[in-house]
């Protein structure tokens, strides 16, 4: 009796919601649609949203749903309880929230966004400079906010001169000497400007003195250089700014556009800057007075003759850090018999010419170290390519993988020393030298098998293949990630570049846009999509292919430098035959802080235990490989960070993928999540470590992050396989 008043009284109030919860009927009326509120909102990183779900009905009526399943779409940006609604922000970024009943699901999306503190005051700098007639003077504007924060503004600001006919200035802060006399060159944003006084000046620029002279410099670390010129009148002007920097070693020694130099290998080389035809310059030596140590890896390797070795030279600092010096100026790789096995002087490249075994030493500045490869007589089995059967997008790439699998039960990666071969080249070739061993590249719609065939010496061949479908899709747009992101003079940023095509299908397009950064005096971007910050301001950076370009993403170079660098892992155990991804925040002069995870170089002190990538694609996923604990380090610029990682010997018995039995609408998707359950009684999310498959491709297609984009109506088997062991789940889509 109670329960029904209360019901009355509820109506009577205008409430619509059930007394009987949330169910896809009410009163015999079929649920029809699901809005969420509150609608598309904006957070910042590290708080809380409370969504709720609202059904409509058949009847037009509409109730409050309690026992709805909300997914995330971008678990990076923001995870959200599948029960209770409460989403938790992470990172800047977009993430779609999703509430589904039954076949019935509604969205919106979540904006993660930084709040934005306020401009108070704009710094023009330098200060009453003086300008020698027709020449130029770079300036630069700073920005001061409430919150006590700084940032170069200078390609943000209006910029004006008061007196044009005596100096002119650029949309970018370039002021160019007209005529004689003085000038106030004013910086804009919004109602904020600043100002200070330029005097051009009659005077020749007659020579050009770079500072510190003749400095040795120890290897991984920065120095900042000046130019400074000297006029007919004596007087004299920092032109740091403004000349052309260069090196000439760029293998010992690179420098920026501001005169900032990198240490890159051991040697000598001349550091020029140049306005004109008047140049200056001084010679800087790079050395080893911070090495204490190098290490080559692997150690006590066996390879099938016919095969190849990759060894790495990792250099230890004197303040603990290390660094990949693999390929660096002053390394020197030896083989002791190289009858048996030849390694590249500067590649650390094995590369096998018979059985026998051969010491294969490496030696930098006055340290060395040395291994044993052993080079077998085992023969090749069989051959096999992965990924298996997969499904590209005209235009696009996908790099296969083959293994082989030797008479002694051995097994090797043998891409680069396999002969790949396309059945249809007019679908699909693939590469077969170089850096291009295994990669297709997708010509037009059809299939094609693509093989690898490897023969042993003195063997019998071996072959194995893979189908590679080219779909009809259409490019329909590109979006690059990460968005704002902010990084220091000479330090890196990897982009990522997603395609989505007309069939609903999203691919990493990383190796086939052409990327672009529009102010490569901020920051200069390679052709897989790496930045690397030159001089203080901001950049947008865009992917293109064919006709479709992304939008712009601001990448802001700042002149403060690191301080240190913190590694997290999170676990910081896990099972071996298992990964996890690594972190690493860095702290800069100006108490600002940034997550430098893709810029810089990963190591771990025990590579028999996990090893951590500096791939493009991977970059700081640690794999556990055996039982025990190994310290994985983070190194940029001098700046050493560290982390314990422990490995443990327990094995995964089953996966489960989550959610158990979705339904979908045709052209939506669905996130999955695979959780792994050891023989220990511990459990890991391996969401992103897993191979996702599904059994209709026709129904769904599903990303290596494991969202399922819906291609067609039907039922199809989600599966998530890791070491052999596979958990399933089935998605409807109507």
């Amino acid at each position: 009796m109670k329960t029904s008043l209360l019901c009355l009284a509820l109506v009577a109030l205008g409430f619509l919601v059930s007394c009987s919860g949330g169910s896809s009927t009410s009163g015999g009326a079929t649920l029809r649609s699901i809005a969420i509120s509150p609608s598309n909102p904006s957070s910042p990183p590290a708080s809380s949203v409370q969504f709720g779900a609202m059904g409509t009905y058949s009847d037009g009526s509409m109730k409050a749903l309690t026992s709805v399943s909300w997914t995330s779409s971008n678990a990076n940006a923001a995870t959200i309880n599948s029960s209770s609604g409460l989403a938790t922000t992470i990172a800047v970024g977009t993430t779609t929230i999703t509430a589904s009943s039954g076949s019935v699901s509604g969205s919106t999306t979540l904006t993660v966004a930084s709040t934005q503190p306020t401009l108070v005051s704009i710094a023009v700098a330098p200060v009453n400079a003086s300008l020698p007639l027709h020449n130029t003077l770079q300036f630069m504007a700073t920005g001061s906010y409430n919150d006590g924060s700084t940032k170069n503004l200078t390609s943000q600001v209006t910029w004006s001169s008061s007196m044009p006919a005596v100096a002119g200035i650029s949309a970018s802060g370039l002021a160019t000497g007209a005529s004689l006399g003085t000038t106030m060159i004013t910086a804009t944003l919004g109602s904020v400007s600043g100002s200070t006084m330029l005097t051009v000046t009659s005077a020749q620029l007659v020579s050009i003195a770079v500072t510190p002279v003749n400095m040795s410099v120890p290897l991984g670390t920065l120095q900042q250089y000046t130019a400074t010129g000297t006029y007919s009148d004596n007087s004299t002007l920092d032109l740091t700014s403004s000349v052309t920097w260069s090196s000439s070693s760029a293998s010992i020694a690179t420098v920026t556009t501001s005169g900032l130099l990198t240490a890159h290998g051991l040697g000598s080389s001349t550091i020029t800057a140049t306005s004109g035809s008047v140049s200056g310059s001084t010679s800087v030596t790079v050395n080893a007075a911070n090495v204490v140590g190098v290490t080559l890896q692997p150690s006590g390797v066996t390879i099938a003759n016919g095969t190849n070795q990759q060894y790495t030279a990792i250099a230890t600092f004197n303040d603990g850090s290390t660094l990949n010096v693999t390929n660096t100026s002053g390394i020197n790789w030896t083989s002791s018999a190289l009858s048996v096995a030849t390694i590249g002087a500067t590649s650390g490249l094995a590369v096998s010419k018979s059985v026998g075994s051969s010491m294969i030493g490496v030696s930098f500045a006055s340290f060395s170290d040395s291994s044993m490869l052993t080079v077998s007589n085992a023969t090749i089995q069989s051959v096999s390519v992965s990924p298996a059967n997969t499904t590209i997008a005209p235009g696009t790439t996908q790099r296969f993988t083959a293994t082989g699998t030797f008479s002694d039960g051995s097994t090797q990666n043998i891409t680069s020393v396999s002969n790949w071969q396309s059945s249809n080249p007019a679908a699909a070739t693939v590469g077969n030298s170089g850096g291009t061993f295994g990669v297709a590249t997708a010509v037009a719609m059809g299939s094609s098998s693509i093989s690898a065939s490897f023969t042993s010496p003195g063997g019998p061949p071996a072959m194995g293949s893979t189908s590679l479908t080219v779909s009809g899709a259409t490019l329909q747009s590109i979006t690059v990630t990460p968005t704002g992101s902010t990084i220091t003079v000479g330090s890196s940023v990897q982009y990522t570049a997603i395609g989505h095509f007309s069939n609903g299908t999203m691919q990493n397009l990383n190796t086939v846009v052409t990327w672009n950064s529009s102010h490569t005096g901020v920051a200069t971007i390679s052709s897989s999509g790496s930045a690397t910050g030159v001089s203080a301001g901001t950049t947008n950076v865009t992917a293109t292919q064919g006709a479709v370009s992304s939008t712009g993403v601001t990448l802001t170079v700042t002149p403060s430098p690191l301080v240190s660098l913190a590694v997290s892992c999170s676990p910081p155990q896990i099972a071996q035959g298992t990964s996890v991804n690594c972190t690493a925040i860095g702290t800069l002069q100006d108490g600002t802080t940034q997550n430098l995870t893709q810029s810089v170089n990963w190591t771990s002190s025990q590579p028999s235990v996990a090893t951590i990538s500096n791939s493009s694609n991977s970059r700081g996923q640690a794999s556990g490989l055996s039982a025990g604990s190994t310290t994985l380090t983070a190194y940029s610029n001098g700046i050493v960070g560290t982390s314990t990682l422990v490995v443990t010997n327990a094995s995964l018995t089953s996966i489960t993928v989550t959610p158990g039995s979705p339904s979908i609408l045709l052209g939506t998707s669905q996130g999955f999540t695979a959780t792994g359950h050891f023989n220990d009684g511990t459990t890991q999310t391996l969401t992103n470590f897993v191979s996702w498959t599904s059994s209709k491709p026709g129904v769904a297609i599903i990303s290596s992050a494991g969202i399922a984009t819906s291609a067609g109506t039907g039922t199809t088997t989600i599966g998530a396989t890791l070491n052999g062991v596979t958990g399933t789940a089935t998605l409807t889509v109507h």
